[in-house]
């Protein structure tokens, strides 16, 4: 089974210099460029399904998906007079980005002055929630509960979930992820937020909670997680090369205390 991971084109959220988490935001016109780039990219891949989170930026770039493959001419299906059904959009708030609580919509500088509270994410930044909100532990855990019923939903079986049951030993990829698949699945797609894609891909790669920071994702950028025989394979993380020319789509890595603003 191939899992691919795309990040929401940019919205008004994104550009507006406050912190944005679960609040609604639509797509700027270089996010609605961004999401038909990777709709392309994506393109010779489906249809598949498309699993998103449920939040405005993430569920049109999603339809941006679907729609490009439902354009697409299936010579077979029209010859033998078979109607091909709409890719589905299927979305989950379990996989919004952060809740950033009290700090929605507030600026960064606001926060930098909160010298408890950064003290606090200074000495445990994956579990220190922000006030109203999350930690990046509470992020982690959904997400990676959404992703085992994606799994599960597309013929992986109960030991695609989350948990090292009935895992041979000699299954080092899913003692170490907890992905444990035993038959081939149909390919599907999850349109979401830096956040939740890094937690993901950190799960998978192993990385530390004081390195989460050290993965980000760019507006429209696409990873991809292979499930087969045992094995979570990274194929790759944040394939941007659809995204060139579209002026400010150009990866720019971010600082490690960027993250609230990612959306």
């Amino acid at each position: 089974m191939k899992l691919y991971l795309v990040r929401h084109g940019q919205s008004t959220g994104n550009v507006g210099g406050t912190l944005i988490g679960q609040s609604d935001h639509p797509l700027t016109e270089l996010g609605e460029e961004q999401a038909r780039a990777a709709a392309a990219r994506l393109a010779p891949f489906g249809p598949m399904p498309v699993h998103c989170s449920d939040l405005p930026r993430a569920v049109a770039t999603a339809e941006h998906i679907v729609g490009a493959w439902a354009e697409q001419p299936d010579l077979g299906a029209a010859l033998a007079g078979v109607v091909r059904a709409r890719p589905r959009v299927l979305p989950d708030p379990r996989l919004r980005e952060i809740d950033l609580g009290d700090y929605e919509g507030r600026s960064w500088e606001e926060f930098e002055a909160d010298e408890e509270l950064t003290a606090a994410f200074a000495d445990d930044p994956y579990r220190t929630a922000l006030p109203g909100g999350e930690s990046l532990a509470h992020l982690e855990t959904r997400v990676l509960a959404a992703v085992r019923d994606v799994l599960a939903a597309h013929g992986l079986g109960p030991n695609s979930a989350l948990g090292t049951d009935a895992v041979a030993p000699s299954d080092a990829s899913a003692q170490a992820t907890g992905f444990h698949i035993t038959e081939p699945g149909e390919n599907a797609c999850i349109v979401a937020h830096d956040g939740p894609i890094r937690a993901l891909l950190n799960h998978c790669l192993g990385v530390s909670p004081e390195k989460w920071w050290t993965l980000s994702t760019t507006h429209g950028g696409v990873s991809l997680l292979e499930f087969s025989a045992g094995w979570v394979n990274v194929r790759y993380v944040n394939s941007t090369s659809h995204l060139a020319g579209l002026g400010s789509s150009v990866y720019v890595p971010a600082e490690p205390d960027d993250d609230p603003t990612a959306g």
